[in-house]
This record gives structure tokens, C-alpha cells and sequence, in this order.
């Protein structure tokens, strides 16, 4: 028997659903349902009988029997503008099903007021009648399947098979472009950073003049950006100095950009390009307001009914406010779109609007008036522009791909998000030991421990392991054992010079925290305190300790915990003592040999028995040891190799792309104050053409994929970026006071010799 479609999956896709996804579901459900053929009545494109709002099909039986699909809060206002619009295409309806994504509260007198106001049948289908429905066949859920599945994917754990053709993450290019671009740089090859953050540097030195003294210091130059564009920081800021000095350079591409005053240590643009820029900037505004002028004559030409001197200008934003929707929700689709010579029917446009008017607070008659203009913009914008729309729309798709270089794309953030609340991943000491180490920090500053948590909080599988809470005690014991023999007797005389030498970062972090003034009452008054924070002291050394420390670590970062007995029935022990004997050369310890033979065989046992691999995912493997250890993977190139997978994940990866990107929220919110603006238009000049082409043809490359290839590429990448130690990552947050001058600068430290 087929598997039910639950309800509650059904409601929340609904939910979701935008126009055109939702339109073609609604016409393959109910056709299946019915039995009946459609007839598309005219496009987007063309004029049809309802073109802003989506498509009108007639029934082939029955000529004057019409049925439109819609996701509009508005069922009766949108009703009545349809039968209107019918009618006004010489159109005689008789009777009209209207399909809704939305519950109609008493949809039946609903229905008896339209059709004796309207004169037409009106028969509504609203969501609750769509979730009664969608099990009635194989064809009915086939339909929810292939249409509204998607809007689903984020429910999703790895233990339940997907169709990766119906991932949204795997049908809009964005992911796979970006991790192109993240390969391209895995090997140093920044250049398409370096370019990007060339133009923000050269647009946040407008203001510099070197006559008039006003020059600025890189610090400076990153608070203009970072005005405007906050979620850009994390990339910014650890390449912007060195590109200022780049561009002073004589021998930088085009000839010196900046002029770099050593004495003062402030840079300024050449007087030059500071008339340039001023000219470009005039030029820029005038584009700003004949593109509004060009709006506007087009709505007096269109001559629309009702649409006054307020309804043309709240026409005019909401088609500006739907351009900035389509960058935001389809920039690079969008991108290519307008860079292409032949355009095709752009139809998502119509979900923008809809949108956008109701961002406007627009509905009943003035949303049908105002959206209408809108519309009769957009299209004229979108297949016939003028020189000065071809121009701003060409701006504003080099800026969508500058913000897009700068990982600004709020569907790249849903994408890493969305990955990590599928991970298993087993727990590192050297993460664990890391993290407590971490607690006199700033809260901002804790990155290996908000690492941990937000990987949790997102619905990743933290695992601690036996052998790793064996590790990590006994790295406590042995900080004590040195404390007592060797600091004790120097504690209160303690420097920075002692604690930056002292051998284990647990002793560092304490003694750090000792000298800092600055952190109050919050000093702790002893090691003994200190230790007391994980378990109690007096425990340390016998076997309450472990207890103490898995309640503590389990309640801190929400750890499962697993056994050894549990991680053995995973793997083949045979295999597990010869890989052992090879790591004992570089442990010089066998059971610390051993707990990593166990970990990393451990990893391919749970892929197998979770069957990641026959269960195909766009996020790659889910299951992985995340840890800095380094000494083992020479050990390990056979069982690699046999597994034709890597098992580590570097910690540095969920700390680059979770706790140093911007939230989806936050991107959404830079989209908004540049698309469409002045701001907008101006970035667009400081970016590089071929920086953007470079773009777009990874976009073709994305289209010119089949969906399953791009889903397997998509994996492939994420993979190579998960274990790649050669990667190197240019920011790892901000580091404040003595406490954190060196515990980062540890890296590997603790996976080389933990005790």
C-alpha cells in the first residue's frame, strides 16, 4: 500500500507554496481528481485573461468552465477581479472553480454570495479540501510530490530517503555556484573575492579627499561598509587591508587605485578618479530618477482605470520593491535572466508582486488597481526596457553577484542550516577540551563552544563519545597534576609571561583568566573553583569524575552519549587493533591509538547502517568525526581509500559557514537596503565585468546540469569542503584581551599530544 501524504505535511506546504509551484500543482491534482483536460488561457507574456495574477485554464469539455489556481489571502476579492477581467476579455463564464492554497472560512456561503452577486457558479477548493484529497491516488500525491514536496525538504532528517530532484537547494543554482567558488579558493585563489571587496573598498573611500585632510584608515573604511552592509563583515574585514595596500600598489591592475599616505596611515582616492566618481555619481542619480520617469510614462500610457496621482506612485515602488524580491528570492536565476539576449517567460515575477503589494498593506480594489500598473511596468521593464532600464537592471545584477561573492545569498544560509541539522557527528577531545577552556572568554569569542551550540540548536547529532570523556578527563587530571607540582606555588606572582608557557590550554585559559582584571568578580578565586566548573574538584580523581563531566557536557551542549561497547558493534575490531598498531608509531600511547582507530572506523560503520549511501542527499555525507586531529589522517590514506570517503570534519568549517555568516534574516535585510537604491546602482560601477561574467557562466554550467548531476556535484563539493585541511580560512572572529592571545593559535595542538 502506498505511503499517506500526513496532513500536517500537506498544510505546512501549503503554507509555503508560492503562485506558480502551487498553480501547477492544483492543476495536475485536480485534473487527476476530476478526470478532466485543461486549456491554458494566454501567459504571462501575452496578455492573457489574467496574466499578473497567474494563469486561467477552461475545461475542453466545456468551453465556458474556468478554473484558476491561487496562494491570494483575498479568495473573494481575487474571485471578483477574475470574473471581471474574463468579461472584459470578451469572455462569457458560467461557471468558475477557484483552487486556494488558503482555508476559506465558510466557503460555502462564500460561494452562494459570489455567484448570485457575479452570476457565475463559483465552486471554491480551498486547503482544507486539498488535504482531504491528496491521498485519494497515486496521481493526486505524484502531484504533491513533484510540485510542493519541496517546500517541505527542511523536515527532513537523513534516516528517510529524498528526492533530490525535488530540492529546492538542488533546482536554484545558488549552491552549486557557491561551492564552485569556495573550490576555487581552497587552493589560495581569491581572485574573485579580491575583486569584490576591491569594489566596496573603492566605493567606501567616495568621501576622501587628501587636500582637504580627510583620509582614512582601514578601520574606517570597514565602518562605511559595514554601515550599509553589515552582513558582509566576515569576509570584509580579514582581506581589507591587505587589498588597500594592493590597490596603492603601481603595479595593480589598471594602474594605482588609492593612494596610501604611510606617514598618516590613511588612504584616499587620487584626485582623478575623485572627479570620476563625482561625475559617475551624478550620472548614477539621473539613471535613479528616468528609470522612476520611465515607470511613470508607462503607467500614462497604459491608462489604467482608477490609478490617480497616489495609486502611480505606490505603483511605481511596488515595481521597484518586486525587482528587489526577485534578486532576493531568485538572484541569480534573475541574474541570467536579464544577461541573456533571448528572454523566455520570467513567471516567478508574479510571486514578487503579489508580495510586494501585500509589503504595501495593498488588497480589495486597491491591490487590483495598483497591481495592476505594477504589472503592466514590470512586463513592459522585463521584455521591451528602454536604454535606462536595460542599464539599472544590468547595474543591480552586478551588484546581486558582489553580495553573492560576499555570501550575503539568504538561500545559502538555509542551505548550511538546513545541512547541519542533518549531521551525526562524533565529538573530538580536542573540541570538547577547547570549549571548556573557553569560559572566561566573551561570549562572542566562544567559537569552538557556539560552534557546538548552534550545530545543536539547528538539529545536529552531537555525540560524545566513552573514549573522548576518557580523554577529556584525563586532560583534566594531568592540568591538575602539573598545577599542583608546578603553579601552585606561583599563582599569586602570575604574569603573562608564566601562563603563555605553561604546557596544557586548560592551565593557559585559567591562568589567563587569573591576571585579567578586567574580569571583575568573575575571576576565579583557585584552580580548585576552576575545575569546579565541570565537575567536583575533590572528585577529579576518581571515578565520579566521569559522571560528573558527562552530566555537565551533556547538559551543556546537548551530547548523546555512546559507549564503547556501542561504537564496537559498529566496526570490525580486527580492523580496529591493526589500524591501532599503526597509530601507536605516532601516539606512543595504544589506548589513545586505539580510541582513534575506534572513532574513525566508527564513522564509515554508522554511514552503513544508517545507509547514507544508498539514501542520496544533496548535504553529502552525515556523519563524521569533527575534530583538528591531523597525526592520524597519514594512517588513515588506506581506509580512505577503501571507503572512497573522508571521515574528519574540520571544526573550522562549521565555524566559517554557521557562526561567522550572516543569519538569513540579516541577509534578507542587506538585500533590501540596496535593492533597488542608489546604493544599488552605485556598487554596481565599483565591480569588474568579468568578475560578474565569471559568474553567470558558472550559472549556465548550474542549468546546463540535470538535476541529478548537479545534486551529486553539490554533494561532491560539500564533502571536499567538510575535510579539507588545506583550506584556509581568513577569519576566525574577534579576539579580545589577554584570555584569547593564544588558545586559537593552538589549532592542533590537542589532536598531536592530548595529555
Amino acid at each position: 500500500m502506498a505511503e499517506r501524504i500526513p496532513e500536517d505535511v500537506v498544510r505546512i506546504a501549503l503554507d509555503k507554496a508560492e503562485g506558480f509551484p502551487f498553480e501547477r500543482f492544483a492543476i495536475s491534482f485536480y485534473s487527476s481528481l476530476m478526470g478532466v483536460d485543461f486549456v491554458p488561457l494566454g501567459g504571462v507574456k501575452d496578455g492573457g485573461a489574467d496574466a499578473r495574477d497567474g494563469n486561467l485554464f477552461e475545461e475542453s469539455q466545456r468551453p465556458e468552465t474556468y478554473y484558476q489556481a491561487s496562494v491570494e489571502i483575498d479568495t473573494e476579492g481575487k474571485i471578483r477581479r477574475t470574473i471581471e477581467r474574463l468579461r472584459e476579455f470578451g469572455r462569457t463564464p458560467k461557471v468558475l472553480f477557484y483552487l486556494t492554497s488558503r482555508t476559506v472560512k465558510y466557503s460555502d456561503r462564500v460561494e452562494r454570495d459570489l455567484t448570485n452577486d457575479l452570476d457565475v457558479t463559483i465552486i471554491i477548493r480551498d486547503g482544507s479540501y486539498i488535504v482531504a484529497h491528496v491521498n485519494d491516488d497515486a496521481a493526486t500525491r505524484t502531484a504533491f510530490d513533484e510540485h510542493l514536496r519541496s517546500y517541505t525538504d527542511f523536515l527532513k532528517r537523513i534516516g528517510s530517503s529524498r528526492l533530490i530532484s525535488a530540492s529546492q537547494h538542488v533546482k536554484n543554482p545558488a549552491a552549486f555556484v557557491f561551492l564552485s567558488q569556495e573550490l576555487e579558493r581552497r587552493s589560495g585563489n581569491e581572485k574573485l573575492v579580491d575583486s569584490v571587496v576591491d569594489a566596496l573598498a573603492l566605493w567606501a573611500l567616495e568621501g576622501t579627499d587628501s587636500d582637504k585632510g580627510i583620509l582614512y584608515g582601514s578601520d574606517k573604511v570597514l565602518g562605511v561598509i559595514e554601515s550599509s552592509l553589515p552582513s558582509v563583515r566576515g569576509l570584509v574585514k580579514p582581506r581589507l587591508r591587505n587589498r588597500l595596500e594592493a590597490m596603492s600598489n603601481k603595479q595593480y591592475r589598471g594602474g594605482r587605485a588609492v593612494n596610501w599616505h604611510r606617514k598618516e596611515d590613511g588612504f584616499c582616492l587620487p584626485y582623478e578618479t575623485r572627479v570620476r566618481i563625482e561625475e559617475e555619481n551624478t550620472a548614477d542619480e539621473k539613471l535613479r530618477l528616468d528609470v522612476i520617469a520611465s515607470f511613470e510614462d508607462r503607467l500614462r500610457d497604459e491608462n489604467i482605470k482608477g490609478l490617480g496621482k497616489v495609486r502611480t506612485r505606490q505603483a511605481v515602488e511596488v515595481a521597484l520593491r518586486t525587482l528587489q524580491l526577485a534578486f532576493e528570492r531568485n538572484g541569480l536565476e534573475f541574474s541570467a535572466f536579464l544577461h541573456a539576449n533571448e528572454k523566455s517567460d520570467y513567471t516567478t515575477i508574479t510571486d514578487c508582486l503579489a508580495a510586494a503589494l501585500r509589503e504595501h498593506g495593498l488588497t480589495g480594489k486597491d491591490s487590483a488597481i495598483v497591481g495592476d500598473g505594477a504589472f503592466s511596468v514590470l512586463r513592459g521593464v522585463l521584455y521591451h526596457s528602454t536604454d535606462a532600464e536595460r542599464r539599472y537592471l544590468q547595474r543591480l545584477s552586478r551588484t546581486y553577484a558582489l553580495l553573492f561573492t560576499l555570501n550575503t545569498e539568504p538561500r545559502l544560509m538555509d542551505f548550511f542550516q538546513e545541512m547541519t541539522g542533518e549531521f551525526h557527528l562524533f565529538v573530538g577531545a580536542d573540541q570538547i577540551v577547547r570549549a571548556l577552556s573557553e569560559n572566561y572568554l566573551e561570549e562572542p569569542d566562544r567559537m569552538t563552544a557556539n560552534t557546538l551550540l548552534m550545530a545543536s540548536k539547528l538539529g545536529a547529532r552531537l555525540v560524545l563519545t566513552e573514549p573522548v570523556l576518557d580523554e577529556v578527563v584525563h586532560h583534566l587530571r594531568v592540568c591538575d597534576f602539573e598545577y599542583k607540582n608546578h603553579l601552585a606555588s606561583v599563582d599569586e606572582f602570575m604574569n603573562y609571561e608564566i601562563a603563555r608557557n605553561a604546557p596544557h590550554i586548560v592551565l593557559r585559559a585559567y591562568l589567563y583568566a587569573r591576571i585579567n582584571q578586567d574580569l571583575g568578580w568573575r575571576r576565579p578565586k583557585s584552580w580548585q573553583s576552576f575545575v569546579n566548573q565541570f565537575c567536583t574538584y575533590s572528585d577529579l580523581h576518581r571515578d565520579a569524575a566521569f559522571d560528573d563531566i558527562r552530566r555537565y557536557l551533556q547538559g551543556k551542549f546537548s551530547f548523546t552519549f555512546e559507549s564503547v561497547s556501542d561504537l564496537e558493534s559498529l566496526v570490525d575490531l580486527s580492523q580496529v587493533e591493526s589500524l591501532a598498531a599503526q597509530l601507536e608509531e605516532a601516539k606512543r600511547d595504544f589506548r589513545l591509538a586505539r580510541n582513534d582507530a575506534l572513532l574513525a572506523l566508527a564513522v564509515y560503520g554508522h554511514r552503513k547502517t544508517r545507509k547514507e549511501i544508498s539514501s542520496i542527499s544533496e548535504f553529502g555525507y552525515a556523519t563524521w568525526w569533527l575534530t583538528s586531529e591531523t597525526a592520524i589522517l597519514k594512517y588513515t590514506r588506506g581506509v580512505v581509500k577503501e571507503n572512497r570517503a573522508r571521515y574528519v570534519m574540520r571544526p573550522d568549517f562549521l565555524l566559517n559557514f554557521l557562526t561567522l555568516a550572516p543569519s538569513a534574516a540579516v541577509a534578507r535585510q542587506t538585500f533590501k537596503s540596496v535593492f533597488p537604491s542608489l546604493l544599488g546602482i552605485k556598487l554596481a560601477r565599483r565591480m569588474k565585468i568579468d568578475t560578474f561574467n565569471e559568474i553567470m557562466d558558472s550559472v549556465t554550467e548550474a542549468v546546463d546540469l540535470d538535476e541529478a548531476r548537479r545534486a551529486a556535484e553539490i554533494a561532491k563539493s560539500i564533502d571536499k569542503l567538510k575535510s579539507d585541511f588545506a583550506r584556509q580560512y581568513t577569519n576566525l572572529g574577534p579576539m579580545n584581551g589577554l584570555q584569547g592571545v593564544d588558545l586559537f593559535a593552538e589549532n592542533t595542538a590537542l589532536g598531536n599530544g592530548r595529555g
